[in-house]
């Protein structure tokens, strides 16, 4: 089966679902899905097309521990780096917003073929983007994100337990 590239993230976003309601349920933490506005257009009773109104932010924000969060999840079949165009610059000026007023902000890498899952927080990401616009690397070496970042894994009763790292 092969994997489009609008749905190569569907199951790092399910598993994503499931780790926030196991940090719920615990008292851990609420954090929730951030919807993305769509426009319906209609002939009559029949949707003719549907797409999105303008840009959402990232995937999901919320609080644990009293902090407020956001991150998106990024899924990458690549193995030996991370493409920095995986994300929008719209995306990356909200976690520098939402980091500026004092949230945690972060990337949620899965290297799909490698079954691992990083946390890129939002100051390393910070870094190689501005290096990017300044005519460095377009990526983030696997390496490098696997020396610096940290790892997630399963832990306190919850499917991918990337609070660990963060809070």
């Amino acid at each position: 089966m092969q994997i489009g590239y609008a749905n190569r993230g569907a199951a790092l976003e399910q598993l994503i679902y499931v780790a926030n309601a196991q940090y719920q349920a615990k008292g851990l933490a609420v954090i929730q899905k951030v919807a993305t506005p769509w426009k319906v257009v209609r002939h009559g009773r029949q949707i003719i097309s549907a797409f999105p109104e303008r840009k959402s932010t990232v995937d999901f924000v919320g609080v644990a521990a009293g902090r407020p969060i956001a991150f998106d999840a990024k899924s990458t079949r690549t193995e030996t780096r991370f493409p920095l165009d995986n994300i929008e610059q719209h995306q990356f000026e909200f976690l520098q917003a939402w980091h500026d007023q004092g949230g945690i902000a972060f990337i949620l890498i899965e290297f799909a073929t490698l079954d691992e899952f990083y946390v890129l927080p939002f100051t390393d990401l910070n870094e190689w983007w501005v290096a990017m616009y300044r005519g460095g690397r377009k990526s983030v070496p696997y390496e490098t994100i696997r020396r610096r970042c940290p790892r997630v894994t399963a832990g306190r009763g919850v499917v991918l337990d990337y609070l660990q790292a963060v809070v």
